[in-house]
């Protein structure tokens, strides 16, 4: 296993605690880098590209910022790949990883409550995002 993948089990982890410990601002946080670390190992070792092509891929595309680059390249890479479901997927992956980084800018950096509903939804995105990137390793 790699530290990413790791790294993403830890977080998800995390987030599970956060949330049963009445914890739910972090929740958010630690659920959308579970799925961050697993979008990276994809990146990495699926794709075969390093942390430079991406850093080169960022400065080429200035008005994306780095998440959103490597989310994009992994949907194109899903919609490459020749599994059955890889529109439905790559649609589906796409939508719920925009949901969970709203609420993970919600829970991070607005002066709103971040409640038990937002983080049950933030662990529900999650666990519905790992699987599907997991199909593509």
């Amino acid at each position: 296993m790699s530290n990413l993948q790791n790294k993403s089990e830890i977080y998800l982890e995390s987030a599970i605690l956060l949330n049963n410990k009445n914890l739910y601002p972090p929740v958010a946080h630690c659920a959308y880098y579970a799925c961050y670390q697993t979008f990276k190992y994809l990146w990495l070792y699926k794709i075969g590209k390093s942390e430079a092509d991406l850093e080169a891929l960022c400065k080429s595309k200035p008005r994306e910022g780095s998440h959103e680059v490597l989310i994009n390249q992994i949907v194109i890479h899903i919609k490459n790949s020749a599994l059955q479901n890889k529109e439905d997927d790559s649609r589906v992956l796409n939508n719920k990883i925009g949901q969970l980084k709203k609420l993970r800018v919600l829970a991070d950096y607005k002066d709103l409550n971040f409640d038990s509903t937002c983080s049950s939804n933030a662990i529900s995105l999650s666990n519905d995002i790992i699987p599907i990137l997991k199909k593509y390793q």
